[in-house]
């Protein structure tokens, strides 16, 4: 369970560093702000994710 909400979390956090990268001359600051907002999007997801297999499973 924990697992999966740790590689939601990174991996969002990472794809977004990344997506603010494409434009160019990102300053750190955006790059620090992308990450932050990627992290808490993938936390929310991983979190709806864990809670949609725990309820199925019963």
């Amino acid at each position: 369970m924990y697992l999966r909400l740790g590689f939601w979390t990174l991996a969002m956090a990472y794809t977004s560093v990344l997506l603010s990268q494409g434009t160019s001359g990102s300053s750190p600051s955006t790059m620090i702000t992308a990450a932050l907002l990627g992290a808490i999007l993938g936390f929310s997801l991983g979190g709806m994710f864990v809670n949609r297999r725990t309820r199925k499973q019963g």
